[in-house]
């Protein structure tokens, strides 16, 4: 487990490597945010140079926002809820399309202390990534019972802005590769 001036240092350089990698390729970022509130687009933002390739990003923490602004369709949002792999992966695709970005990334999910399930308990989010090559979602799960109950909520967003931002590198890194 990092501490908290590590993981944001991490944050940091992996911020900068993004905006790099976009830069490098000219290609457009845009964020779609739930459970981290604009803490992906603040640490893009961050990032000196990064209104050349950040395009927009998008609070949607209600579902009905969701539906408004990402068109993430109401009967997705009904069969398999808010924090899903299908919901990351419209949002994704929805905050690309809208921006008219190159690449978009969602984040959905359970920052806690409540709002967890049996199903899907404290520190379940979905991580969404739309390319234009199509879209992908996963699973970052963050197990956050060794943190301070205090701190749990600001480590499990930390580490989903962490996640969502090596996501976006990983998807540059493998455009580079091709």
């Amino acid at each position: 487990m990092q501490n908290f001036a590590d993981l944001n240092n991490t944050i940091d350089k992996t911020a900068e490597d993004v905006v790099q990698l976009l830069v490098k390729e000219n290609k457009k970022l845009a964020t779609a945010e739930s459970c981290t509130g604009g803490l992906i687009s603040a640490a893009v933002t961050d990032v000196s140079g990064a209104s050349a390739v950040f395009d927009a990003g998008i609070c949607t923490y209600a579902n009905s926002a969701k539906e408004k602004y990402l068109g993430v369709p109401c009967d997705i949002l009904e069969k398999y809820g808010a924090v899903s792999e299908q919901t990351a992966r419209f949002m994704a695709k929805g905050i690309r399309l809208s921006a008219s970005a190159d690449i978009g990334v969602s984040v959905t999910g359970i920052a806690g202390p409540t709002g967890g399930t049996p199903d899907k308990p404290v520190g379940t989010v979905y991580i969404g990534v739309s390319d234009g090559t199509g879209e992908h979602a996963f699973l970052e799960f963050t197990d956050a019972s060794s943190i301070e109950e205090a701190d749990r909520r600001k480590y499990i967003r930390l580490k989903t802005v962490l996640a969502a931002l090596l996501a976006v590198k990983e998807s540059l890194l493998k455009d580079e590769r091709k």
